[in-house]
């Protein structure tokens, strides 16, 4: 281990030294004012020439990206030939005092402005312009660009270091079952804390309320969508669902699993009626009461294949769900009215299991999650003939997600509904918290032995990691053309009203068209790397390669979970406005005054850092667990190479953070 901490040393103090090296270049540079030549349009911006001296160069197609030196002191112009844009440079607030308005036919002249401080910054408009004005942004990199290298220089190091854990115990043995009963502990038995908890998971009237204020939300979120501003950043539905409840459910999910399939309210109206109640359980029909035609849901879709695909479908389409209110509140009606029906027409959870988009990536990351539904004693279930958790009795409902309880080993499809806690007679249903991801070696030890049949769950995995990617890139990047190619090249927010101006050009399909094939290539290239990196093991190892793709994908949802973490965090610290201002305001027409927050641009910077960190750490570390299940001896040169892709994303991801 000596050897391991003296390499993490060597590579800190190289890149110690690297920033110290560009740090004293910077400071003594002689640099020369600039002037740069801005061009403002929906929904970007593009620098058209930049003078620096004498020398004038003039960009024809216009840069994407502004770079420039620390010292720099620059004079902005900025014209726009369609609507009225805002100026604004994060970071630089302090030298641009006033809110600045760039109107066509006009010059807004911005400046000198200094830029003494090294790395990424973005020009962002402040007037509402369109749909996507909140990502009308453009980069501006000034070098050396120190946060870049320290972030890039501290996600290869965290590989190093990781690697140097798992091969300081490559040599022990370790029996993981038995390992993680030693791991885990029993929430209902912890002190004072317990008891609570197990009271309110088995209070009825507790979950009810849970649900109805959701349900209230919900409800306002659609009306909202249909009748309320059409300018998304203004309205209910898109400020409080894509910025709050998205940022809540990724935390929830790593906290508590799927405890939001406890209190999501999509389904609960189809279960109500199904169930001819809301509080009480019928004592006389423990199975719930079916209405209409009864139904056995089809084997062949008692997988994860429609989520994945739904949830790929759905992401080629959010620029639109993200930005047009009526769009979010149409999708949120069709998912009510179809959990309705399939309730009533398949009892039980088969719609949040097998149909809906969310409950398919919440329950692919919920293996990663430390929070567990487990039973206390296998044993106990199995000497229990009645099987009250699978019926149901006068205290509980049968478990509605079709599961049993005494058999379950990971948290996949467990929607944490808790009935199981409310009809077991012999209290042998628990909470169990573990460590992350601590389940994954067995999950993928039996996806391997039978890959064919989880397919779908890596599928999930492979579209919700790459798509991370894009997300952030989407986001947060200044690739101005592609954010036009998945808006349809639609200027227009919309609501009910106003819904007829969505219908798009023949030139807008063709620009969509290439936005997904340019999603589609990303997520195919990624699958194609990790592959690559199967197949050679595959060939160290003597197993099938497609076994090992399958096994190994199964790091990725810790490591995925905590980049949309990481991404979540993001997105609410920088449009937090939004959501804080659409619960003043949720129709977006009354006259208030608005709450604004401005947070430096490296706040959201610093804050990701932990989270890309950590996921690539639980990656490799994850990979070494699963690899000694599968190849053995083997193990360390499998993690090895796996780490190669792991750590290729984690680099990746600094970029766009930080800024290449």
């Amino acid at each position: 281990m000596r050897s391991g901490y003296l390499l993490v040393f060597v590579c800190l103090a190289f890149v110690l030294t690297l920033c110290i090296h560009y740090a004293i270049s910077a400071a003594t540079t002689v640099y020369e004012e600039k002037k740069v030549y801005i061009e403002a349009f929906q929904f970007g911006y593009k620098v058209v020439a930049v003078q620096d001296g004498e020398n004038l160069t003039r960009y024809r197609q216009g840069l994407t990206t502004l770079r420039l030196n620390a010292g720099d002191r620059v004079t902005f112009f900025v014209s726009t030939q369609d609507v009225v844009h805002g100026f604004n440079i994060e970071g630089y607030t302090d030298q641009i005092k006033d809110r600045l308005m760039v109107i066509p036919g006009r010059v807004l002249w911005v400046g000198p402005i200094t830029f003494n401080e090294a790395g990424k910054f973005r020009i962002k408009c402040t007037t509402p312009c369109g749909a996507l004005h909140p990502f009308m942004s453009m980069d501006i990199i000034v070098e050396p660009n120190i946060p870049y290298y320290t972030l890039s220089g501290s996600v290869i190091l965290t590989a190093i270091a990781s690697l140097l854990y798992i091969s300081s115990n490559s040599t022990t043995p370790v029996d993981f079952a038995r390992r993680r009963k030693y791991d885990e502990i029993d929430l209902l038995k912890v002190e004072y804390i317990g008891k609570v908890v197990k009271r309110l998971i088995k209070s009825r009237s507790f979950h009810f309320s849970l649900i109805v204020v959701n349900l209230f939300f919900f409800v306002l979120i659609i009306v909202s969508g249909l009748f309320g501003s059409p300018t998304g950043s203004e309205n209910f539905s898109i400020a409080v669902t894509w910025i709050l409840w998205f940022a809540a459910v990724e935390f929830m999910i790593l906290f508590a699993g799927r405890i939001w399939c406890s209190v999501c309210p999509i389904p609960v109206i189809g279960e109500w009626i199904s169930r001819r109640g809301i509080l009480n359980v019928n004592s006389n029909d423990n199975k719930s009461a079916r209405f209409g035609r009864k139904g056995i849901f089809p084997r062949k879709y008692r997988n994860m294949w429609i989520p994945a695909l739904g949830f790929l479908v759905l992401s080629l389409f959010i620029p639109w769900l993200v930005t047009r209110p009526v769009v979010t509140s149409l999708l949120f009606l069709s998912l009510f009215v179809t959990a309705i029906y399939f309730y009533l027409r398949y009892p039980g959870r088969y719609f949040c299991k097998h149909i809906c988009p969310a409950s398919g990536y919440i329950g692919y990351h919920s293996t990663s999650s430390i929070l567990a539904v487990r039973c206390r004693s296998r044993q106990i279930c199995m000497q229990h003939r009645n099987k009250d958790c699978i019926k149901g009795n006068s205290t509980g409902y049968g478990c509605p997600w079709k599961l049993y309880p005494g058999n379950i080993t990971e948290n996949t499809y467990c929607g944490m509904c808790f009935e199981c806690f409310r009809s077991c007679l012999r209290d042998n249903m628990t909470l169990k918290i573990r460590m992350i991801g601590i389940e994954l070696p067995e999950i993928a030890k039996k996806a391997a032995a039978n890959f064919k049949k989880r397919l779908d769950e890596v599928s999930m995995g492979y579209i919700r990691f790459s798509l991370a990617i894009f997300y952030e890139i989407f986001f947060f990047g200044s690739i101005f053309w592609l954010k036009d190619f998945g808006n349809l090249g639609n200027p227009y927010g919309a609501n009910l009203e106003t819904m007829y101006l969505l219908f798009p050009t023949m030139e807008g399909i063709i620009k969509w068209m290439i936005w997904a094939g340019t999603v589609l290539s990303l997520i195919a290239g990624i699958m194609a790397m990790y592959y690559l990196h199967s197949l050679i093991i595959s060939r160290i190892s003597g197993i099938n390669s497609r076994k090992l793709f399958v096994a190994f994908s199964y790091s990725l949802s810790p490591y995925g979970l905590f980049i949309w973490m990481g991404f979540a965090i993001s997105l609410l610290l920088t449009f937090i406005n939004y959501p804080v201002n659409a619960f003043l305001d949720p129709f977006g027409y009354a006259d208030v005054q608005k709450i604004s927050f401005y947070l430096p641009p490296k706040v959201t910077v610093i804050l990701q850092i932990p989270f890309l960190m950590s996921g690539l750490s639980l990656a490799i570390i994850s990979t070494y667990r699963i690899a000694r299940e599968i190849t053995g001896d083997r193990a360390v040169v499998s993690t090895l190479i796996c780490s190669i892709p792991h750590t290729v994303v984690a680099l990746i991801i600094a970029g766009i953070i930080a800024g290449w």
